[in-house]
């Protein structure tokens, strides 16, 4: 995905923005209750704006019906934000639903569920669609619980949806084959989807440090072909100085390397190019897995946290914020943190893939982690031809203008603080890889956090460790396919 020109685009109409900052209310309310210029604010839009993807769409009018979304309160403003507020990312959700509500005439609200526990929004799209009731017109899911409402039948298969074009580049191929089953697909993966983009993994470091450990250019490695795992290994194992003199490593000393134990570890199985599960010729979902390729990679990533001092955390968190203190030369995490943690560092970063497992892979890749969005249309929808007309037209404008927002404005230009970190995002975004066992996992005997389990627990019988899941995953599998088949 190239970004730039929609970014121009973006900042000429947001330029008194200056951040990506968090919503400081939760109103629910339409976007429709800003006082002012809002009416002035969508005909200049409209104006200045080139014929870009959603004016491809016929103009229609839907009355000013409401077009409501679930949504988990954590990810509100990735649908709907209340006013503008000067900070480029929340401006550019506003501007595209202005756009969209009066491209279609409608209003674009939210249920919102509060973000008590990660189950309390699936929970509740459970209890409303099973007792029939029509409260939503879309839903927007964390990956990891989507699967819940998927099996229990209650989203129509997507391809059932008119106007919305799967093939067109504002949706995510690679998700929505992996979440398909047999051609049928009831969660879907888009640029609506902001989440996709802030939650994906790529390797931080610190350019002073870089500069100081006299570094080979990294940029140039990435784009070579030659930053792998064995790189970043032998980068980071000399750098730890034990900076407070108490014969400890601790987070008041100087690392190499950080990272934690948990999630992003799970990106490792994309990086390598070892799927878990992959489609057969007939479209079912099967076990893929290279075993001898993800024990090479095990091995390899089990150097990196534990042959020479590593900041490595038990649970997320405290890894980033010696990376932010400037005590850490590379850091594998989620890109959320260059618009949250990362913004007053003192030290200039740049960003990264993650590394390959050797020069013989072909490509960088990666994955998000599984808390993005994944949406769905309720059974209870009974006008798919309007669903899918602002689901299509959101996600398109989402390409044009709110995701150059975040990729470019927010996070190249100001946090990122180079040019060339700008190409690393394309390597990042252009590679992300969905694995079907993730919308399953718990019913897969947590197959799809296998990389993660043995990493924490200084385990490298990953062979050891699959024969003894592999009869529950195969089970689920088969149950899983049956599920699928028998939804109407």
């Amino acid at each position: 995905m190239q970004y730039t020109a929609g970014c121009i685009l973006a900042a000429m109409l947001l330029s008194f923005a200056v951040g990506c900052g968090q919503k400081e209310d939760t109103d629910t309310s339409d976007t429709a209750q800003n006082a002012g210029n809002d009416s002035a604010v969508t005909t200049a839009l409209a104006e200045e704006q080139p014929k870009t993807p959603l004016y491809e769409m016929e103009p229609k009018d839907f009355g000013g019906r409401d077009f409501r979304i679930s949504v988990n309160e954590k990810y509100e403003s990735e649908m709907w934000v209340p006013k503008y507020n000067n900070d480029v990312c929340n401006d550019a959700v506003y501007a595209r639903n202005l756009l969209i509500e009066d491209y279609f005439n409608v209003k674009i609200k939210v249920v919102t569920t509060p973000s008590t526990s990660n189950e309390g929004q699936v929970q509740e799209i459970q209890r409303n669609l099973m007792a029939n009731d029509d409260v939503y017109d879309l839903t927007a899911a964390y990956t990891y619980l989507a699967g819940v409402p998927v099996l229990e039948g209650l989203y129509y298969d997507w391809h059932d949806v008119p106007v919305v074009d799967f093939s067109r580049e504002w949706w995510v191929q690679s998700a929505n084959e992996a979440f398909s089953i047999a051609g049928k697909q009831y969660v879907a993966v888009g640029d609506l989807s902001i989440t996709t983009l802030l939650l994906s993994y790529g390797v931080f470091f610190n350019q002073q440090l870089a500069q100081n450990q006299d570094l080979p250019d990294l940029y140039q490695m990435v784009l070579d072909g030659k930053w792998t795992i064995d790189q970043l290994i032998t980068l980071s194992k000399d750098v730890y100085q034990d900076l407070n003199n108490d014969g400890k490593a601790d987070a008041d000393d100087m690392f190499g390397f950080a990272a934690d134990k948990v999630t992003n570890l799970d990106a490792y199985s994309a990086a390598f190019d070892t799927p878990l599960i992959g489609l057969d010729d007939s479209g079912l979902p099967t076990i893929v897995l290279d075993m001898d390729r993800f024990t090479r990679g095990l091995d390899k990533v089990l150097s990196l946290y534990y042959d020479s001092p590593a900041y490595v955390n038990g649970k997320t968190g405290s890894e980033i914020d010696v990376f932010a203190a400037g005590r850490v030369l590379f850091l594998t995490t989620w890109m959320n943190n260059a618009f949250t943690t990362f913004r007053e560092m003192k030290d200039d970063y740049g960003i990264l893939p993650y590394p390959k497992l050797d020069e013989a892979q072909e490509n960088y890749y990666s994955n998000a982690m599984d808390n993005y969005s994944l949406l769905g249309v309720p059974k209870t929808v009974q006008d798919l031809n309007f669903v899918g007309t602002i689901v299509e037209g959101m996600t398109r404008e989402n390409h044009t203008s709110v995701v150059p927002a975040y990729y470019n404005v927010a996070l190249t230009d100001k946090y990122a603080r180079d040019e060339q970190s700008v190409a690393m995002l394309d390597i990042i975004m252009n590679g992300r890889q969905y694995d079907f066992s993730i919308l399953h996992g718990k019913k897969m005997a947590d197959f799809p956090y296998m990389f993660r389990s043995l990493v924490a627990a200084k385990n490298n019988n990953a062979a050891s460790k699959f024969e003894k899941i592999r009869p529950k995953v195969e089970a689920s599998l088969k149950e899983l396919i049956e599920t699928y088949q028998s939804l109407e």
